[in-house]
């Protein structure tokens, strides 16, 4: 059984890719009418310096019209609240996208049909640690009409891949802010190794040690510096159905290390005043 390490009131405890859309209609319509399926979504791959890895993913058309695709690669990264922000290849630190090569890089697709796109990964023979880069594929503009206006958006898919070209380090956290109110809470998680980390948890509250409410956390990813941290925010809600008394709120969280990770913190509630 893992432990959970304490260090006083605070404990010491990452991307499946969706459509993305590019235009003014709004993502829920665009990404609807995306008729793209991409598989894998993630790959994590263990490559040696200066030696090559080649494997394919599969783009299927499941939609009623023919698709034209273009492949590509570009560099990623997460904002705290875990929003994926995609940027030209290159552009950030840690990017493999120079790595990558992909062919066929552009095809078409009949309605049914399936094509395997290989991809071939090199790290060059300094590489050191983890970098990372997302295989775009991307369909041909289409038009909507939405709320009585034209728009244009581009469909696209995308595989995530994780690039080790060492050891496989042990996942580091810790965590930087946790505070709960009847407003809601926060919780912010820093990612203190040199590799991408996964967490699941859950926030468990208690009165006198007896467990009165659990619920679970949404599973995240951290990426390592400078782009390492997230941010959890829980509505005002939360804690809505609890009566007047003080209670200890606790955050456990697991990365797949040997020691759960969490924090805890009390929160009161008084007793509402008769109107």
């Amino acid at each position: 059984m893992r432990k959970i390490v304490c260090m006083g009131r605070v404990w010491v405890l990452w991307l499946a890719l969706v459509p993305l859309v590019q235009g003014t209609a709004e993502r829920a319509e665009a990404a609807s009418a995306c008729s793209i399926e991409v598989s894998p979504l993630t790959l994590e791959l263990q490559v040696a310096p200066g030696r090559a890895q080649t494997a394919s993913v599969e783009i299927r058309n499941t939609g009623a019209d023919p698709q034209h695709i273009k492949a590509y690669c570009q560099d990623w990264t997460l904002r705290p609240d875990g929003v994926a922000v995609f940027v030209p290849a290159g552009r950030l630190p840690n990017s493999a996208s120079g790595w990558v090569l992909l062919a066929p890089m552009e095809f078409d697709l009949a309605p049914g049909a399936s094509q395997e796109v290989r991809y071939t990964v090199r790290p060059p023979a300094e590489a050191s640690g983890e970098a990372r880069t997302v295989a775009i594929f991307e369909a041909e503009a289409q038009q909507f009409v939405l709320r009585g206006a034209r728009s244009r958006v581009i469909p696209r898919m995308g595989t995530i891949l994780y690039v080790n070209t060492g050891p496989i380090p042990t996942p580091q956290a810790r965590v930087v802010e946790f505070s709960v109110a009847l407003k809601g809470g926060v919780l912010v998680v820093e990612n203190t190794g040199v590799a991408h980390v996964r967490f699941t948890g859950r926030l468990e509250i208690r009165r006198s040690g007896e467990l009165v409410q659990a619920s679970d956390l949404k599973g995240f990813v951290i990426l390592p510096a400078p782009f390492n941290q997230h941010r959890l925010e829980w509505p005002q809600d939360t804690f809505a159905d609890l009566s007047a008394g003080e209670y200890e709120v606790t955050a456990i969280l697991d990365c797949g290390g040997p020691s759960l990770l969490g924090a805890r913190t009390n929160l009161v509630i008084e007793q509402k005043s008769a109107k």
